[in-house]
């Protein structure tokens, strides 16, 4: 028989206790493991942020000096075709507004053709 120190009852309750500790432990380390991977995914999320902030600004920083350049050539061309415009007007003003009635008038027309359109549908 088995002495009252060592009853089979008491060698379950053992066991029973050793494993419900095992699965603690492993709980609090799978815990732990997803508070690290939840960090790391954190972080790789404020790094993407960042980067896609600085990718934007650059974008936006490189879309503003393109812009300012068209501005500035399209100035220079204004004033190029300006200055031409004034000398051919010194050499023969009537040939100058008879070009530019012309295409005044062209304008009008096209826009008139464009206008007819979207209305005749």
């Amino acid at each position: 028989m088995t002495d009252a120190t060592n009853q089979p009852g008491d060698e379950l309750d053992e066991r029973v206790e050793a494993a419900v500790d095992e699965a603690k432990a492993a709980a609090d380390r799978a815990a732990r493991e997803a508070d690290a991977s939840l960090e790391a995914m954190r972080n790789a999320a404020a790094d993407a942020a960042e980067r896609g902030a600085a990718a934007l600004s650059d974008a936006a920083s490189q879309a503003r000096a393109v812009a300012v350049d068209a501005l500035d050539d399209a100035e220079d061309l204004f004033e190029d075709a300006s200055d031409w415009l004034e000398e051919k007007y010194r050499e023969n003003p009537a040939l100058v507004l008879g070009v530019a009635v012309a295409a005044g008038i062209a304008l009008l027309v096209g826009v008139g053709a464009i206008a007819r359109a979207i209305f005749r549908r």
